[in-house]
């Protein structure tokens, strides 16, 4: 426990910063851009707002993230723990901080502006549902939109931590910050653009992270398992080029 503090505060303060900058952002577009659309729900307003969260999320749990361990490499700090600590137990106490910490930035963002977009934006005549409307979860998110929005926030925070991870492992073999604080996203963004190509959009981790992108006949079960899965692959395949094709060693850089 003592560890998992002391890695917490090394990446306290990016974290908090920018938690409360997408908090506060995320509150006031789902108090304010909602006034452009037309609404058939209460939590729609949130939906609008947090728009911009779904599509940068890569970015926003890896940079204020991943740095750290970068930088631990390059200085070699992470040799000088070796004589005190196990290399097994410090880079998991390392990823647990981690971990917690991406899980916060896109959780508490979420929860919070969905609270705002209910009770504290201005009310606003709904319209009705058109013919044919459908979407996923619908009876949860009309009848329920406070416990909707907790599940699919926490939903989120945990694919946050996934994202992260893959730059976590980025950060343990590469030497381009670059490409390590923005890989993930670059991922994301291509395997979005190949589902796309093959036709099948259910599939993208971006339907996982926000199923409502897509309509409730292209989203399914599988549509939250094979993004995520696909993900965990690529991380295991690049975590093997870097140690069996390029040798390098977590410990030297």
């Amino acid at each position: 426990m003592r560890n998992f503090i002391l890695e917490g505060k090394k990446i306290a303060r990016p974290v908090l910063v920018t938690t409360c900058l997408l908090t506060l952002l995320a509150c006031i577009l789902s108090c304010t851009l909602y006034r452009q659309y037309s609404i058939q729900f209460e939590l729609d307003p949130w939906e609008i707002g947090t728009e911009f969260l779904s599509l940068l999320f890569p970015l926003f749990v890896t940079i204020p993230i991943c740095w750290q361990l970068y930088y631990e490499r390059r200085n070699r700090f992470l040799t000088y723990t070796l004589p005190r600590i196990s290399r097994r137990r410090y880079l998991f106490t390392k990823w647990c901080a981690c971990a917690v910490s991406a899980f916060i930035i896109i959780t508490i963002p979420y929860a919070i502006s969905a609270l705002f977009a209910l009770y504290v934006r201005a009310p606003q005549a709904l319209w009705p549902l058109p013919e044919g409307y459908s979407r996923i979860f619908l009876n949860l998110y009309a009848n329920t939109p406070v416990l909707y929005a907790l599940l699919l926030s926490m939903w989120k925070g945990l694919l946050g931590i996934l994202t992260m991870t893959f730059g976590f492992v980025l950060a343990l073999y590469g030497s381009n910050i670059f490409v390590i604080l923005t890989g993930p996203f670059i991922y994301v963004t291509l395997e979005n653009f190949i589902w796309a190509i093959l036709g099948l959009p259910g599939f993208r981790f971006v339907t996982a992270f926000e199923p409502t992108s897509l309509s409730d006949q292209a989203v399914h079960a599988t549509s939250f398992v094979v993004g995520p899965a696909l993900m965990c692959i690529v991380m295991g395949m690049v975590a093997s080029f870097f140690q069996k094709v390029k040798k390098r060693s977590i410990y030297q850089v």
